[in-house]
This record gives structure tokens, sequence and C-alpha cells, in this order.
């Protein structure tokens, strides 16, 4: 009894139960480092959406949630800001871990410039494919006195004839001359009520006319709006018994107001029934 006493009291006994406390407490805590650490090493982390940020608000984004980003090239594209990510992998709202690299792509700076294409000797139709086969636009249509009817004899940009192989800015408007024949060809103007610009501007082509003054009214406030706005007024208006000359233009009014260019299906079928 006295031996367990005196152990007790002893300095060496609470030292050993001081270092055992201690090395018991390092593991403890050693064992909890461990397993958060293994946890946050399988977390996953939402994908921000990346899509129109200028590269230095990437970094910083990537920065707070410490993701690695890399820029991979740039792009063209007309409906981006300069400089702005246009496309990113993954994709926002993937799951990846901390320290995954954000691979994006961004819109550049200048102005993508093609070479102009051959188009003498083709069809209106053939050659309004290849202008957009090239990003480009067919502009105004002109008619001189050929025997080739309907073929483009000349090819115009910013008024002057230009050559095959000239670098021009993308989208440019590219003008055309083509051959009317040995008469005074005419062509009826076609029903654009309802169509797109675009839509409009094919349709006018694939008769021969060219879109005029293009109105757009209160209710197109931005770009988007101008590529969905419809056609709820022409002039010349449609006609399919009167004809006017090749190469001749029709002004267009555009809006986003359904109610101006839509039937209206009740009243189509009062119409009918009386």
């Amino acid at each position: 009894m006295n031996k367990i006493v005196r152990l007790l009291i002893s300095k060496l006994f609470w030292v050993n139960i001081a270092i055992a406390v201690l090395l018991t407490a390092i593991i403890i805590l050693g064992v909890f480092w461990g397993l958060k650490k293994y946890t946050d090493h399988g977390a996953a982390y939402t994908v921000p959406d990346f899509t129109g940020m200028q590269v230095e608000e990437v970094v910083k984004i990537c920065n707070e949630k410490e993701f690695r980003y890399k820029v991979l090239d740039s792009v063209y594209n007309d409906d981006a800001e300069p400089g702005a990510v246009v496309e990113q992998s993954p994709d926002p709202g993937s799951h990846v871990k901390k320290g995954h690299t954000i691979f994006i792509k961004t819109n550049a700076f200048g102005t993508e410039m093609v070479d102009m294409p051959e188009l003498k000797g083709v069809s209106l139709r053939q050659a309004t494919a290849i202008l957009e086969s090239y990003g480009l636009i067919a502009g105004n249509l002109r008619y001189v006195p050929d025997i080739a009817s309907n073929v483009i004899i000349r090819q115009q940009f910013k008024g002057d004839d230009i050559e095959p192989g000239t670098k021009i800015p993308k989208a440019s408007s590219i003008d055309l001359i083509l051959g009317i024949g040995l008469s005074d060809e005419k062509t009826f103007v076609p029903e654009l009520k309802g169509l797109t610009k675009k839509q409009a501007t094919n349709k006018l082509l694939d008769m021969y006319l060219n879109v005029g003054a293009i109105v757009f009214d209160n209710t197109v406030d931005n770009k988007t709006d101008s590529t969905t706005a419809k056609v709820f007024k022409q002039s010349p208006l449609s006609d399919t018994i009167n004809t006017i000359n090749l190469g001749s233009y029709v002004d267009i009014w555009l809006t986003t107001d359904t109610t101006l260019w839509k039937p209206n299906i009740d009243e189509d079928i009062d119409q009918k029934t009386e």
C-alpha cells in the first residue's frame, strides 16, 4: 500500500501522466486535422458563369474560389464585348475540386478579316450563299444591260470594284451588279409581313429586289429586339398582279408588338363565317 502511495505522489509518475495526456491530445488533433484535410480534398465546388466577364474579373473570382485559370484563345464574336469571355470549360454549374483549372476563350479586340470571294459569273442565289459562307452580306443590287440575265457582272465594296482575295472586315456589305438581259425585266413584290429583317432581306433578294429604308418603331430598344422584330408594314405593298423593275427598293417597318403583324384569329374566323 505504501508503494502505491509513494508512486502516486512521485514526480516521475505525474510527468509520465502529463506526457501521455499530451501525446493523446496530439494524436486526436492530428486525426481530426487529417479527416478535415481528406474531406476538403474530395469536396466539390460549383464553377461560376464567367460568360461576358473581362479577364480581370475572372482572375479576381478564381483567386477567391481558389481556382486556377488559363486563356486558351481569342475568337471573334459580334454579340460580345471585346475582351469578354465567350466560352469556358468546365461549363457553368459544373462541380470541380478546389485548385481546378478553368479554361476560357475571350472575344478578340480587333475586327476579323476575311478574303473577298469571286462572285463574277454566278447567279444571285449562288452569290448570296457564297457571301454568307464567308461571313459577308449581300448589299444593294444594281441591274445593267447585259446579255447575261441575273448573273453577277461586278462586285463592289463601299462603291468601288473589289478583286477576289482582298482582305475586308467580316460582316461587310457587298454590292452586286447584275445583267438585266436584253429586255426590261420586272418582278412581283412579295409579302413581307411577319418576317424578321434578315428573312425579309433574303426574300427580296430571291425576287431580285433591294431592301430600302428600315424603320423600327418605339418597341425596339436594343440589338436583340432589332433581330427579333417583325415586319408590320411595307412599301410598296405586296402585289401578285402588278410588277416592278428588278433592283427596285422596298421599304419595311418593324416591331416587337405581335398585335401589329400577327393576324387576329377570331377576326379571321368571323370574316370566313360571314
